[in-house]
Parts: structure tokens; sequence; C-alpha cells
């Protein structure tokens, strides 16, 4: 947690957690070599109580010869959908980030303790969390930016220590308040657990958030290694993009964090994205349909364009106004003629198509990434390029055209993907929409004698 040298911002409240917190920290200075500053965010939420708070905070730093920075609440303008304890979180550690910088800081030490660990692992069970809530809080948080030396301690031994040392401290009514869901696990669900179930349920709690939150360091990891490749080569201002492919691949609890790592990195920062949007998002990957998108928390998009998943951050957060259609977007205009056997990139670097001559016809015609045509029925030049006004194609099985623009729209793809989507056409029509619709005027028969392959690749 600590290095020789650091600047360490301790957060103090006043109470007796930070301030235990201060005197250990400010007793191993000289030994580990580190200077200190405080820092104390009054929430102006008790009257005359949160500025008692401040004021024994100051006279306490001046009694130990510590630099303190103050702050408080100035904006009560809560936003809508958001607890006053987050509110008071986000803004006390916006606060505590702002005076790291200030001070000239390089960590930021705060005094959760045991209890604090066992109370959130309990909270966030009730809650329903995944592995990174059970986790519990980290000892040691971005890069080491926030560490928690007393996280291992019980509450009855920082008090003891206070008895020892003859230090006084200041009580937070609010944490007796049991409106708050941490107030009532601490003290109606915990005392019970203690007294019916298991005596040592703390310690146990801390436990298994150690165990859990080495295993889901292990799983983040594995998701990462992924995404690096994925992302490599990608500015900061394209979309990820995620093959659906490999995807699919992994394990399910892969799968999953997969797609919450990457919609928690595109999204808003305060986006509440949770398992039911990471299920949505798998459901729309995993259908038949190869196009469609979704809307989630912190303005992200989510769309789908044959075998990729596309994330992006949208300038209006929450997505469209209701009954706003998305606008259909034409794309670059493109033309590639198709060499045999050769490769074609679409532009965007989206999708790469391959084309190539078979010697016989597969036992199975039938698959969404790769089409089969009857070379002896092309009329060429056979070239990929975007989709043009008025475009049409004789869908497998029909006698007649239809207008590509009315199949596109039936398969439910979103208007702002349809001019991204590339087409096969020879000199008289679209022979193939990848993904979508392959012509009749190529399908592949008995008497089929040279077989065309083109593949999403």
């Amino acid at each position: 947690m600590l290095r020789k040298g650091d600047h360490v911002l301790v957060g103090l409240s006043g109470g007796a957690d930070s301030v235990a917190l201060l005197a250990v920290l400010n007793r191993l200075s000289p030994a580990f070599g580190i200077s200190l500053t405080a820092a104390h965010f009054n929430h102006k939420t008790r009257a005359s109580e949160s500025d008692r708070d401040e004021a024994f905070v100051r006279a306490l730093c001046k009694s130990v010869g510590v630099a303190l920075i103050c702050g408080s609440l100035k904006d009560t303008a809560r936003p809508r959908g958001i607890s006053v304890e987050d509110y008071l979180r986000r803004r006390r550690y916006g606060f505590l980030e702002k005076a790291l910088r200030k001070a000239g800081a390089t960590r930021i030490a705060l005094g959760h303790h045991q209890g604090d660990q066992a109370e959130t692992v309990l909270m966030n069970i009730i809650r329903g969390a995944g592995l990174n809530g059970l986790s519990g809080i980290p000892p040691v948080r971005n890069g080491g930016t926030f560490i928690r030396p007393l996280i291992e301690c019980s509450r009855r031994e920082i008090v003891d220590c206070l008895a020892a040392e003859g230090l006084s401290f200041v009580d937070d009514s609010s944490n007796t308040d049991e409106r708050f869901l941490r107030n009532r696990i601490r003290f109606s669900l915990i005392p019970e657990l203690e007294k019916r179930f298991n005596p040592s349920i703390g310690e146990t709690l801390c436990r298994l958030a150690d165990v859990i939150r080495t295993e889901n360091d292990y799983m983040t990891e594995q998701v990462q290694i992924r995404l690096s490749r994925w992302r490599e080569g990608r500015g900061l201002e394209n979309p990820t993009e995620v093959p659906i492919e490999e995807l699919t691949s992994l394990h399910p609890a892969l799968q999953r964090r997969t797609i919450l790592e990457i919609a928690r990195d595109v999204s808003a920062g305060d986006a509440a994205i949770g398992l039911e949007h990471v299920e949505a998002v798998l459901d729309m990957a995993g259908g038949a349909n190869p196009g469609g998108s979704l809307d989630l928390p912190g303005g992200l998009r989510v769309g789908r364009s044959y075998g990729l998943l596309e994330f992006r951050r949208v300038s209006r957060l929450g997505g469209r106004p209701r009954g706003e259609t998305e606008p259909e977007d034409p794309g670059e205009p493109y033309r590639f003629e198709v060499s045999i056997p050769g490769t074609v990139r679409i532009p965007g670097g989206a999708m790469c198509i391959r084309f190539r001559e078979l010697r016989r016809a597969p036992a199975d015609l039938s698959t969404q990434r790769k089409a089969y045509l009857d070379m002896e029925r092309i009329a060429f030049p056979l070239v990929v390029r975007n989709i043009l006004p008025g475009d049409r194609i004789q869908p497998l099985g029909m006698k007649g055209t239809r207008k590509l623009k009315s199949i596109l729209i039936d398969e439910k793809i979103p208007r702002g993907l349809r001019g991204r989507i590339p087409v096969v056409a020879d000199g008289i029509s679209v022979l193939w929409v990848p993904g979508v619709r392959l012509s009749e005027r190529v399908r592949v028969g008995k008497g089929s004698k040279r077989i065309l392959s083109a593949e999403i690749v």
C-alpha cells in the first residue's frame, strides 16, 4: 500500500475509524518515509452536527501538525434515480480526488475496516450482485491511488486502540439511522447471524470477499486479454467491435464478464449497467436476426451487424427521444471488383469477404456467414459495393424480385446500419446480401459445375 516517499491524503471524517487511521499513519510516517495531508468533506446534511465534525477535525489536525484540506457540499440538487447515500458518496470521492491533486499527494487512505467489508458483502448479496459485488471493498484500488490500511481490523480493535492512545472522536448520528440499508444490516442482520448461525460471521464474510476478489481478478485478466486483441489498432473514437463467433465460443461466465467490461468502459461512468442489460446483449448476439440494436444506460448503444457486436457511446444519454427515428447512414460509397481467389475488405474494417472456387458443392449449403453461387450464372465482373437506391434481389425460392430496402426492413435491421451493409453484385443485380439473402438466380443445383464460395471472415 505504501512506498517510501509517498505523500498520503488521509480521508478524515472525525469518526473513530478515520481518527485511528490518521494516528497510525502519523506514527508510522518516519519509518515509512511518507508525508501526510488530511482531507475533510462537510456533507452539510446534519445541520450543526456537520459543522461540529469539521471543527473537531480542524482542531485535531492542528494538534498533530498535519495540513488539512476542507470541502463541502454546495450543490444539493440530486439527479433522479440516485439515492442520497450514493449521491453523497460520489461527491465525497470527487472532492478527495481534487484534494489529491491540490496537495500533490500520491495516495488516498480511507478508514474502512472489517465490519464495513462484511456489511458491504451482505448488502451486495441482498441486492443480487455478481463477483464484483461479492469481492467487497478492495484494499487497494485504481492502481494504488486508494488504500485502506485498516480493512482487516475489527471495529473493537480500532476503538480499543483509540482508548489506549487517549484519542477522542465524534459520532455521526446518521450511522444509527436504520432507514439506510447498511445500518439495518449492521444493527439487525449481522447480530442475528452472529447469534443464531455463526459468531464469526464478519470474519467469514471478509474471507469470502478475499477469495472471490482473487478469482474475480483472474476473470478480469482473461477478459482484458481478449479485449486487447479486439481493440488492437482501433482509435479511441472508433466503436469497440466484438466478433460474435469468438464471443459465443467462450464460457458463459466469460461471455457475461466481457460484455459487462465493455459496457462499463464505453458508457458514462455512473451508468447502472446490470445483469439484465448484459443478458439482453447476449440474447441479441445469439439470435437469428443478423441486425439489431439496444440502447442501454449511460448513453451506450449496442448494435449487431452480421457477425459483429458494436459498442458505441451516443451523444444523447439514454438514446433517442421517444418517437424519433434513427437516421439512415448512407456510408462512404465504394465498389471493389472481385478476384477469384481473393479477399475484399469492407471500408471501416467491419468485415472481410473471401472468395474462392470450389471443386464440388458442400453438403450443407445453408449458412449465415457463407454463400455458394453457381459461377456459370454470374454476369461478370463480380463486385462488392455498398447498397444503392433501387437495388433489388430475387430472394432464394422466389420467382420475382424485391427491393433490398424492403427486405432489410423486414429483417428489422436498424436504419443506421443499412447503409453500411455490403452487397455482392454482378452486371445484372444483387446476388448476395451477406448474412441476409442469397439470390435465386445463382442458386447451386445438381447441375452446377463451378461453385463460388463467398465467406465473411
